[in-house]
This record gives C-alpha cells, sequence and structure tokens, in this order.
C-alpha cells in the first residue's frame, strides 16, 4: 500500500486550523545557500504559514557566511519577541559545524526539535507516529533498520522507535554487507539521501518502508528507496508525497504547540 502523504497531511492542517483561536504567530527560518531541495521545503513552509495564519520570515544567508557569524544572526534572531518559535533549514555548508547552529536554538522556539533541550518531537519522528497511527502499525518487537545517523531523520527516528520497544539496527557508510540486512528488517526507515540505495531485490515481502530521504535528479525529487520495492512492501511511502508533506505541517504543530499559553 503506497501511502498518501498529503491527503494525511492536509487532514491534520485542518485540524491545526481552530487551534490557532486567531493568534498571531511568527516562524523564522534561517537559510544558508541556495540548495534546490531546501528552497522547495522552504516554500512549502511558506505556504501552510499563509493557510494557517502564521507569518514565515526566511532569513537568507549566503554560503559563505562563517560558523561565528551565523551563529551570531541566529542568536539575534533568536531574542526577537516577536518571533514565536525558528528552525535552521538544514544541510548547512559544510564548513559550518550543524550542531554548534542549533544548539543557539532557545527551547522554547526550536520547532524542528534541533536544539540541545527540545520540548516537542522533531516532525519527522512525528510523520512517522501519525502514519503508524493512521494504518495500526505497531513498532513494538519490531526489527527495524534505520538508515544514516543523521540529526534530522536517522538520529531521532532511532532514538524513538528504542523508546517504542523495536529492535534497531542503524546502517551507514560504515556498515559491512547492508544488503543482507536490508533482507532481514520488518521496517526500514531511510534518511541518506541516497537514490536507489533500496531496491526489491533488497528486501523481504510485507516489508513496511518510510522513505524520509530527499535527493534531487534531473530537476525532480527522489528518495533511497526505488518505487518499484511498494509492490513487496505492506506500507510505503513515497518521494515525493510520502513524509515531506506531513514533516511540514507537523512543524506547524510544534510551533503552536510550544506557544500555547503564550
Amino acid at each position: 500500500m503506497i501511502i498518501d502523504g498529503k491527503k494525511l497531511a492536509a487532514k491534520l492542517e485542518k485540524e491545526l486550523v481552530p487551534e490557532m483561536h486567531g493568534r498571531k504567530l511568527t516562524l523564522a527560518v534561517i537559510s544558508v545557500g541556495s540548495d534546490p531541495v531546501s528552497l522547495r521545503y522552504i516554500n512549502k513552509k511558506k505556504q501552510i504559514g499563509e493557510r494557517l495564519g502564521i507569518t514565515v520570515i526566511v532569513h537568507v544567508f549566503d554560503a559563505a557566511i562563517s560558523e561565528e557569524n551565523l551563529a551570531t544572526e541566529v542568536m539575534r534572531i533568536s531574542e526577537d519577541r516577536t518571533v514565536n518559535g525558528m528552525i535552521v533549514q538544514l544541510p548547512l555548508p559544510k564548513h559550518i559545524a550543524t550542531e554548534r547552529i542549533t544548539a543557539r536554538i532557545p527551547s522554547e522556539k526550536d520547532a524542528d526539535a534541533l536544539g540541545l533541550y527540545p520540548r516537542v518531537l522533531p516532525p519527522v519522528v512525528l510523520a512517522v507516529r501519525e502514519i503508524c497511527r493512521e494504518e495500526n502499525i505497531s513498532l513494538h518487537g519490531k526489527h527495524i533498520v534505520i538508515v544514516g545517523k543523521g540529526k534530522l531523520v536517522g538520529k531521532p527516528v532511532a532514538e524513538w522507535v528504542r523508546k517504542e520497544g523495536a529492535f534497531v539496527e542503524i546502517v551507514d557508510r560504515s556498515t559491512k554487507e547492508p544488503d543482507e540486512i536490508f533482507k532481514k528488517a520488518d521496517i526500514i526507515v531511510s534518511g541518506a539521501g541516497v537514490p536507489s540505495l533500496i531496491t526489491p531485490d533488497k528486501i523481504k515481502e510485507g516489508v513496511i518502508l518510510f522513505d524520509a530521504a530527499t535527493s534531487e535528479m534531473s530537476g525532480k525529487l527522489v528518495g533511497d528507496i526505488d518505487p518499484a520495492c511498494a509492490d513487496k512492501a505492506a506500507f510505503y511511502t513515497p518521494v515525493p508525497g510520502g513524509i515531506g508533506p506531513l514533516t511540514v505541517v507537523l512543524l506547524f504543530k510544534n510551533l503552536i504547540e510550544l506557544t500555547h499559553g503564550d
């Protein structure tokens, strides 16, 4: 079954409308450089923000900005009392240490849960959770393979599914014979950013596939999992149209949750 992330995202977005209750919120987005996938996601955030009545302000910085200067800018934006929440759009240029920048985001404004002491769950984790709830997928006791150790997908998802009682195995660039690990998995969550990393011959019948990666090939968004895998999978989230739309809506859900009581 192919999961329609757009349909589920639209449902969740409608549920957020009454939570606004006429409130005026502002989300600040820090964007560095001109990564095409990042720009697509920023545009989606602006569109959803407009529909919800949430102001999205994008602060754009040159890809050559120094880590020190970017950290200063993040601090400056975080201290703006008109900003209710903020995110740093990833990935950042290679010369910038991501964790040093995200550590500057105060927990009360950390809508992406990338800082040191997040008060909410990361949107990718929430997206996987929503799909599991919608389709009655249990994680307890399952053999789950997480592809990648990144801050956006691999690391937070691995932490969460362990708490849900799953047996977790991590696959990254240093893993020997990853294909054998893929074949044993009940569930695969992939966020490596390597197109066609997982193909039908590497998975078992009835596996559940969460493709949380986004790369661009010839102007099109693609994930890590070959779409042909859908024929063998019990559930499969496509790219685009699967996890992605959910993460954007759930980012705003986090923002609203962080600001309740303000």
